[in-house]
């Protein structure tokens, strides 16, 4: 037993370090509530930052989005985007999105149905995000319940399928390494400005948009390459509706 423990573990671990592809296929079947990454042809992506926002770090991440011609989504705590609205603006400024990653920093596990109502309520005001309404619960955990209720109060809860674990202050060459090798259409790239030192998610930055340049791809926000999904769908209703009329 203890060596089957020891193989799981291993495997876990190699699992939660490498982020194999084909594993957010898997978890976006089993959790269809959950965007994990969009379906799509097209050469895009999508980039967000957590944590946010950040009197310093946010600046210097927008910088470098306008110099390499790349947008993203800005998941924002509600408390500080209250005790710096001229950032969330120069967000919005920017052609950059925002989303509401809850309140408060933590975690929303153990919050009841209508404190967890109230603080994703409280975050949008001082918010005030972007179409379509994104939710990213804290620590990216949340109840089945709390997602029902965030789609009832309008909200579509955006994970993603490549995370460098920035918060963990890995080295930049791995969080180079995981967020190009995860570089496909589709992809929602999860990284942080709002964390205490992101200097070398900073330093990783440009060189991940070179890298998804070179391969074609261009980096919007969530919300674009959501819209990208339901035109797609849009077509492909209208193009069945078409082979259904001539059918009579």
């Amino acid at each position: 037993r203890a060596v089957l423990a020891l193989l799981l573990l291993v495997v876990v671990s190699v699992v939660w370090w490498t982020e194999p592809i084909a594993l957010f296929g898997m978890l976006q079947w089993a959790t269809p509530d959950i965007v994990w990454r969009v379906p799509t042809t097209e050469p895009l992506v999508a980039l967000s930052f957590d944590d946010g926002p950040h009197p310093v770090n946010t600046p210097q991440v927008l910088s470098v989005l306008a110099a390499h011609d790349a947008h993203a989504t800005f998941f924002l705590i509600g408390q500080r985007a209250r005790a710096h609205p001229e950032i969330v603006e120069a967000i919005k400024a920017s052609g950059n999105e925002v989303g509401n990653h809850y309140l408060n920093r933590g975690t929303c596990l153990t919050d009841r149905l209508d404190a967890f109502s109230a603080r994703v309520s409280e975050a949008e005001q001082a918010i005030r995000p972007s179409e379509p309404k994104l939710l990213r619960p804290p620590a990216g955990l949340a109840w089945p319940w709390q997602l029902r209720r965030a789609r009832q109060l309008g909200y579509t809860c955006v994970l993603g399928s490549g995370y460098p674990h920035d918060p963990a202050h890995p080295p930049v060459g791995y969080i180079r390494w995981l967020v190009k090798k995860n570089l496909v259409p589709g992809a929602v790239i999860i990284l942080h400005d709002g964390i205490s030192d992101p200097s070398r998610t900073l330093q990783a930055l440009p060189d991940i948009l070179l890298a998804g340049r070179a391969r074609g791809l261009r980096f919007v926000t969530v919300g674009a390459l959501l819209a990208k999904q339901r035109g797609r769908r849009a077509r492909g209703w209208s193009r069945r509706s078409w082979r259904k009329r001539r059918s009579f």
